[in-house]
This record gives structure tokens, C-alpha cells and sequence, in this order.
């Protein structure tokens, strides 16, 4: 499951919640070090029945968090949860992470009218990016609390919550801007008076768009796949009885469309991916023609390799040359080489394929990758004031 099908999950499961009256804890990671399971932005709801939605890490850290989320419900006092299996101490005391790493978590409580949820909820119903910068740990003295918030979204401004001073609030706003820009999250740590404080910036990303040309049987799989992964599926195919709601019923657009009339209605931007599977050489050869020069992020195309040329080489003819920019985001044959046969094995290959295009990987083996998997997680220092203090973050132990 993708950050933004569990982001999707969890804000349902907190508006039901919302809508019964019931509280519900959330638990953050809001930092990590070393090897880890999960990275920054990954989220565990916790609701007054015990039912828990999402994860922090890979299981062996649920159980003492949804205790802490118990006393948090409770108590209504946010915890910062420190796990660090970097030692050689194996003793019952401590979490078998299965890793070499620290996660921090934050878990704090959630009202029924939480403006935090609401923004959630806003950018993933209307698919936008945005950054959540979360204070997990400050000083007693500090007039931001632990659990202060500033909400950012490029286009609408920002939502202060407990972030009152106005140029911490300008602070952190460049601070959420910077991070959007590098699409990565992260954890900072500012100088204050009267101490340090630690903020964790998590983006919240936007849902890819993914175009399927053609609604043959093998795209049913595809769109399965590819909507349990978060991404908006849309179907475009002309021919009756193909792109109809009984074929796709979680399609969230059906096009019955030809292709070039398809890719003028859709709007495609960089956020975009497309597959072409008509099983139609002049509809693949239409849709060919009009993705090319499309600002899309993918484009694959099922079929043999040759297919593809010859594709490619009547659009040339017809003054449709690819670019070598275009043509490097051109996969064809589509999805990764997994020995794939059967149509869910080709939408498996084709989801992993574009999963890491999206992460800018090559999907090889991990076994065979240089260096980690995941990018270091440890802080960059920032300021809030002119007054630069020590290091030092006092550490709730969990």
C-alpha cells in the first residue's frame, strides 16, 4: 500500500470516527536515523475502540504505541516516542526493530474537529501537494508546545496552529517551502530562545494520474492494481461495452473517447502517467502520437519492442519525432522484466515499473544496490533566531 492510499485510509477511518463523537490518537514518525522500516510521514490512527489503521514501522513497534496512544486519548498530552535498536544491548527491554536505526514517533490526540485532519483531508479529496511541519519536541520555556503545527500549501497560504509568533510562522513557512522543493521529507532543528526546537516537515504528496488506453481485459488488473497503490485511474477507450463502470467499477473517470480527443480532454501534466494497450495498432498508433509531446511523467507501451519502433517510426514520418527527452520517458515493452505472463502479472510488473520511476529508481534487485535504501534521516539545522544555542533534545524515552 502507497503514504497516499494509507493517508486516504486513515482519514476515513478518523471521519467515522469524527462523525460517532469519538476521540482517536495519532501516532507520527516524525524522524529516523539509520535503517528503518518506515521514513518521516508514516502514520498510525488509533481510535477509542483500539481499532488501528496505518503503520510506523514493520510491526514491531505497534503494540507499545498503541499503549501510549491508549494514555494519550486519555490524558490529552502528546508523547515523543524515542526507539533506538543502534545499540548491542538485546535485552527484553528493548524493540526488536529488525533494523539498525531510531524512529522517533509523536502521538498526540485528535478531536472530533481537528483542523489538522480537515487540511489532510482537503489535499487528498482534491489531490494536492502540500507540507506539514510539526513541532515533536521543544523546551518547557518555549512558546511553541510540542504538537504545534504549521499547515502550508503553495497556492492557499498557511494554517498557524500554536505557531503565533509571526516570524517563526514566516520561518517555517520558507523552511515547508524549501522541503516541497527538494520532495523530500524531513526533520530540522531550529535555535530558539529559550532552546532548541525540532520540526518535522512531511510532504504530503499528490495522487500520479494514471491514463490506461484501452479496456481490455488485461487493463482490469492494472486499474485494480494501480488504485490500491493511490493513484487516480482513468480509462480511455471508445469501443463500447470497454470503459464502462461494470469493467472498472473503481476507475475514478471512464473516457469513452478516441485517443488524441482523449489526451485534449484529460489535461496531462507532469504528474501524469499513461499506458497504451489498445490491442489496436492504429489506436495505439493515435495514442502514441498524442502522448508524445505530452508533458506526462510515463508512457509505456505494451507490446514487443519492434511494435513500438514501427510505431515510432511512421509518427516520424508523419512529423512526429520524438525528442530525446520524450523518448527517455518512453517504456516500451512496458514493466519491469519479471518473467510476467498472465494479465495480473503484467499489471504487477507494469505498477512496479512505474513505482519506481516515480521514486527515481531503476527497479533492479535491491541486493544489488549501492549504498542504503532510503535516504539518512538525520537533521539539518536551521534557525529562528539570532541566538545560537547548544545541541540538545530532551528525549521522552518510551
Amino acid at each position: 500500500m502507497s503514504r497516499v492510499n494509507e493517508l486516504q485510509n486513515i482519514v476515513r477511518v478518523y471521519e467515522a470516527a469524527s462523525r460517532a463523537g469519538s476521540v482517536a490518537a495519532l501516532a507520527s514518525v516524525v524522524n529516523v536515523a539509520g535503517s528503518t522500516y518506515r521514513r518521516i510521514g508514516a502514520h498510525m490512527l488509533v481510535t477509542e475502540d483500539g481499532e488501528a489503521t496505518g503503520a510506523i514501522s514493520g510491526g514491531c513497534l505497534e503494540r507499545d504505541v498503541r499503549r501510549h496512544a491508549t494514555w494519550v486519548m486519555q490524558s490529552g498530552r502528546p508523547k515523543h516516542l524515542v526507539y533506538d535498536s543502534t545499540g548491542d544491548d538485546d535485552g527484553e527491554d528493548r524493540f526488536s526493530l529488525g533494523c539498525n536505526g531510531v524512529v522517533e514517533v509523536l502521538v498526540e490526540r485528535l478531536l472530533t474537529d481537528s483542523a489538522y485532519m480537515a487540511f489532510l483531508a482537503d489535499c487528498v479529496r482534491e489531490s494536492e501537494s502540500a507540507v506539514v511541519a510539526t513541532v515533536f519536541s521543544s523546551c518547557p520555556e518555549s512558546s511553541i508546545a510540542m504538537g504545534s503545527r504549521l499547515l502550508w500549501h503553495p497556492s492557499k497560504g498557511s494554517i498557524a496552529l500554536g505557531v503565533g509568533n509571526a516570524r517563526h510562522r514566516q520561518i517555517l513557512e520558507d523552511a515547508a517551502a524549501a522541503a516541497l522543493a527538494t520532495g523530500a521529507s524531513s526533520a530540522r532543528i531550529f535555535d530558539t530562545c529559550p532552546g532548541p526546537l525540532a520540526v518535522s516537515f512531511e510532504i504530503i504528496e499528490r495522487s500520479p494520474t494514471l491514463v490506461i488506453f484501452g479496456g481490455g481485459h488485461d487493463a482490469v488488473p492494472l486499474a485494480e492494481m494501480a488504485k490500491a497503490q493511490g493513484m487516480k485511474v482513468v480509462v480511455a477507450d471508445p469501443r463500447p461495452g470497454h470503459a464502462t463502470r461494470v469493467r472498472f467499477p473503481a476507475a475514478d473517470r471512464l473516457v469513452a473517447e478516441e485517443p488524441a480527443a482523449a489526451v485534449d480532454l484529460l489535461e496531462l501534466d507532469s504528474d501524469s502517467l499513461a499506458v497504451v494497450m489498445n490491442h489496436d495498432y492504429r489506436r495505439d498508433f493515435a495514442a502514441l502520437g498524442a502522448l508524445l509531446p505530452a508533458p506526462i511523467r510515463y508512457l509505456g507501451v505494451l507490446g514487443p519492442k519492434r511494435r513500438t519502433q514501427r510505431l515510432l517510426e511512421e509518427l516520424a514520418c508523419r512529423g512526429i519525432a520524438g525528442t530525446e527527452a520524450q523518448l527517455a520517458r518512453l517504456y516500451a515493452p512496458v514493466g519491469l522484466d519479471i518473467g510476467a505472463e498472465t494479465p495480473e502479472e503484467v499489471a504487477f510488473a507494469i505498477v512496479a515499473e512505474m513505482k519506481a520511476v516515480l521514486a527515481g529508481r531503476c527497479g533492479g534487485l535491491s541486493r544489488e544496490r549501492q549504498g542504503p535504501l532510503h535516504e539518512s534521516g538525520d537533521f539539518a539545522r536551521g534557525s529562528l533566531s539570532a541566538t545560537a544555542l547548544p545541541l540538545a533534545i530532551n528525549r521522552v524515552a518510551a
